[in-house]
């Protein structure tokens, strides 16, 4: 056991099963778990849980980021972010001055980003394909993962590109 805040992981993706909204309820009474980080794809359950508990609500989807927000989301947990957390820190800020078309801005700025990085191929091996392409190491992508081909990162540099990404 623990005294350290926790945070719970809802990622039905790598889990293989979602954390029910009643299972959230019940561990948000928990004196040690203050957050959730939410990458299930639905924000009325979102909305649900948020309502009626004090979880801090992180977006774990980067594409929902911005709508997580809108529904009392406070922040991200971000793959994404190894890229472009300038980018989702300005978003945020923008969000939370009331300047919602700029949040909106940059929000659609970011969707080919998105799409590269969480949409065409595993997560971690297209952020670590990303940050190879920026000249960071990354290393290689542990098994059962490989790392992407060359096919897979001339598209994602494609999409890197078209989200203003400087490779």
């Amino acid at each position: 056991a623990t005294d350290l805040p926790l945070m719970t992981y809802d990622i039905p993706g790598r889990a293989g099963v979602p954390i029910e909204s009643e299972t959230l309820l019940r561990l948000s009474e928990h004196k040690n778990i203050v957050a959730n980080k939410d990458a299930k794809n639905n924000l009325e359950l979102a909305s649900y849980v948020i309502k009626k508990t004090d979880l801090a609500w992180y977006s774990g989807e980067d594409a929902l980021n911005l709508a997580l927000l809108s529904i009392g989301g406070i922040g991200f947990v971000s793959v994404c972010g190894h890229l472009i957390a300038d980018r989702l820190k300005a978003m945020a800020a923008a969000y939370f001055a009331g300047d919602n078309k700029k949040a909106l801005e940059i929000h659609q700025g970011l969707l080919p980003v998105y799409t590269g990085v969480m949409s065409r191929m595993p997560g971690v091996m297209s952020i670590k394909a990303a940050l190879r392409l920026q000249g960071l190491p990354a290393g290689a992508a542990r098994l059962p993962l490989v790392d992407a081909d060359e096919k897979q990162i001339t598209q994602l540099r494609a999409d890197l590109l078209d989200g203003g990404i400087k490779i």
